[in-house]
């Protein structure tokens, strides 16, 4: 079928999965689950397995990855040719692929450890394993031709996850429809907001210097700085004390500050920015979603509210192993305020 007409389809068929997902309102009820075989039975519809709780929780988490990833394939299947930036977005796991084998040769596994299989969209030689360079050869990631040693991984890690960016990035500006700058402006802001909680956490948790952050930025031009569309927001924050609440008074995500109370002692909390910044995306997500049906847009966005729905799993699952507050890890989840 024509690119419209699969659009059309697409869109109808991302709407049914949804209405199903544990998105939205329905996200809550991955936290009322008792136990994680209770989990398990909602989510898949099956019997849990018959192991322990920690396996149980881990194989939990890679078969709801798989799940997602057999979903967002069987959708783009419906394109004689889906463009690139959709198929752009997979590329994720193909990044996290790569570091589960190198963190598997690492420690000298011999057996080939699971992945994600990406069919026909999948970048990395993975039937060539244990030779890392093999692995990559031919692929955006062929530099990766040998185990890091753990000075340089931090290093390479990120130069995975710039990468990776950077294609999704590239793809994007090829788009020549209506729904380019919508989608483009949510990307530019995604990825700005994440720049500026990644700049927060290295200043606070790392203790690290403004020209240390920058070493650390996502950036679409030849480095990070002002010019930058992705940098601006983390260069705002980067002169401000982590200490002072007047410091961040007149910032544009003031909003976002874990409570201060007059005269008591106060440090800005990346983590409490963050919940409140993920809860404002799940919202616009939806919105966008059905705002922009039968585009690239609405395939994205299905792409983000899976993701969410993943991050939903992987807190409900924390949340049983520890026996924390359910409430709690809503808001970690970005679900509840």
């Amino acid at each position: 079928m024509d690119y419209s007409s699969a659009s059309c389809f697409v869109y109808a068929k991302a709407c049914g999965i949804l209405g199903k997902s544990f998105v939205g309102e329905n996200a809550q009820k991955l936290f009322d689950a008792k136990n994680l075989s209770e989990l398990w039975e909602m989510y898949f519809h099956t019997t849990a397995p018959q192991v322990t709780e920690v396996m149980l929780a881990n194989h939990l988490e890679y078969e709801a990855v798989r799940k997602f990833v057999r979903e967002y394939i069987s959708l783009l299947s419906y394109y004689d040719r889906p463009r690139q930036f959709l198929v752009e977005l997979l590329t994720r796991y193909d990044v996290e692929n790569l570091k589960t084998i190198s963190a598997s040769l690492g420690w000298g596994e011999t057996n080939r450890p699971r992945y994600i299989d990406l069919g026909k969209y999948q970048l990395l030689h993975i039937d060539k394993w244990p030779d890392i360079a093999k692995i990559t050869a031919g692929t955006p990631f062929e530099w990766y031709n040998k185990i890091p040693d753990s000075k340089e991984h931090w290093e390479w890690d990120y130069k995975l996850d710039l990468k990776e960016f950077q294609l999704l990035w590239k793809e994007l500006n090829k788009i020549n429809d209506s729904s380019k700058e919508a989608l483009k402006e949510y990307v530019r802001q995604d990825y700005a907001k994440k720049n500026m909680l990644w700049a927060l956490r290295l200043k606070v948790y790392y203790k690290m210097s403004a020209e240390q952050i920058l070493c650390h930025l996502f950036y679409v031009n030849d480095q990070p700085d002002a010019n930058d569309p992705l940098c601006s927001y983390a260069l705002d924050i980067l002169d401000r004390k982590i200490d002072d609440y007047q410091s961040w008074e007149n910032w544009r995500f003031s909003s976002y500050l874990n409570p201060f109370e007059e005269g008591e002692p106060w440090k800005i909390n990346p983590m409490w920015i963050e919940q409140k910044l993920r809860l404002e995306d799940s919202k616009k997500m939806l919105h966008l979603f059905h705002q922009y049906p039968m585009t690239d847009i609405c395939m994205v966005m299905f792409f983000r509210i899976k993701l969410q729905e993943l991050n939903c799993v992987r807190a409900a699952v924390e949340a049983l192993r520890l026996h924390s507050d359910k409430d709690e890890a809503m808001f970690a989840a970005g679900i509840k305020q």
